[in-house]
């Protein structure tokens, strides 16, 4: 008897990046990091890394390993502040280098630290740029490297940064997103000034926005019932909202937070220190192209990416293969169905179903 075994192959380009900023200051987002870190651990095992602000104070800690080992409880309790970023890796661009692990960090200016999801494709041309042009000195062969550089570059330019800061990050993230070509999603944490959360033109790699009203608006006499369902109603919040971003909305529901929506192609988020929030478009021509293989392969099944249920997404892929075996060959002589790799088990239990055979456990 006959069977096929239907698989999926690509370049893996996949990391999780999360991002938090609370109201309260005297509060440590550093748990939250890690059980939102160990939520995404799939899109990444290499490496783990979490940077924390605390009072104008960076905290850092990275290493190749799984997020469970690389912070142990000594780590966590170094790791104070209100806000910060985390990163599991998925090696892409560049080595397996501890070094090259996330968040990267550069101190000039106000101190930057980074969470890159993706890959940019003129990475030659960037370096030159950043080398010739920005005198900047790039100490790895991370594409990520160059996106934190480029934005540091950019942000010195509007060296004024002092009232307004939305203006002057978003001038700077249009710079960025005018030089960088290629799929990627990341977060800016800034020392002092906030938490920055992007999206290329294209969409193709993903990252959420979610809010709760903070424990420090419930006490007060003006509070928020719920966030609001949008970042522009939010950017007078004046501190009374918690606020993460994610590559996936599975660690925004394990962390309590609301999932408001997904940061739009060509979009940038900036959330002051002092709680507000704002957006912009960012790119001129940004337009809404999602890799596929987030749904196919990269995603956790109960994420919801761009408003469609990863899970629904591959039932019905299963559905459209099967649909189509039928069409083209209708004479057939498929005995059974075997997924490879597991994330494709959805799909192929749909796919059986439609064919009327088996989805035996033969692999």
């Amino acid at each position: 008897k006959n069977f096929y075994i239907f698989y999926l192959y690509a370049v893996v380009v996949m990391c999780g990046i999360l991002g938090l900023l609370l109201a309260e200051e005297d509060q440590h987002v550093n748990q939250m990091l890690f059980d939102g870190l160990t939520v995404l651990q799939h899109r990444g095992q290499d490496a783990a890394g979490i940077v924390t602000s605390e009072g104008g104070r960076l905290h850092l800690r990275k290493d190749n390993g799984l997020v469970k080992d690389v912070f142990q409880s000594h780590h966590m309790i170094e790791l104070r502040g209100n806000m910060g970023v985390g990163h599991v890796r998925y090696p892409t661009a560049g080595s397996s280098s501890c070094a090259e692990a996330q968040p990267l960090y550069t101190n000039y200016p106000f101190g930057i630290s980074v969470a890159h999801n993706g890959n940019l494709t003129n990475t030659k041309e960037l370096a030159r740029t950043v080398s010739d042009d920005c005198l900047r000195h790039v100490n790895t062969d991370s594409d990520s490297e160059l996106l934190l550089n480029l934005f540091a570059e950019e942000l010195t330019k509007r060296k004024r940064l002092t009232g307004n800061y939305a203006s002057d990050v978003f001038a700077a993230m249009e710079g960025v997103m005018r030089q960088c070509k290629g799929g990627y999603s990341g977060l800016y944490l800034v020392n002092g000034v906030g938490l920055v959360g992007f999206r290329d033109p294209q969409g193709i790699r993903p990252v959420v926005f979610g809010s709760r009203v903070s424990k420090k608006s419930k006490g007060q006499h003006v509070s928020i019932e719920e966030p609001p369902g949008t970042p522009r109603k939010m950017s007078d919040a004046g501190g009374r909202l918690d606020y993460v971003m994610a590559s996936e909305s599975v660690a925004i529901d394990t962390l309590g937070f609301k999932l408001i929506r997904d940061i739009n192609p060509g979009e940038v988020i900036f959330i002051t220190t002092n709680g507000d929030c704002h957006s912009k478009i960012c790119h001129p021509s940004a337009r809404l192209s999602p890799c596929i293989f987030e749904y196919v392969y990269f995603a956790r099944p109960d994420s919801i990416m761009d408003g469609c249920s990863v899970y629904e997404t591959r039932l019905n892929m299963g559905v459209k293969l099967a649909l189509q075996i039928q069409s083209r060959y209708p004479e057939h002589d498929i005995d059974v169905v075997i997924p490879i790799p597991d994330t494709s088990r959805t799909s192929a239990l749909q796919a059986a179903y439609q064919l009327g055979r088996a989805l035996p456990e033969r692999v």
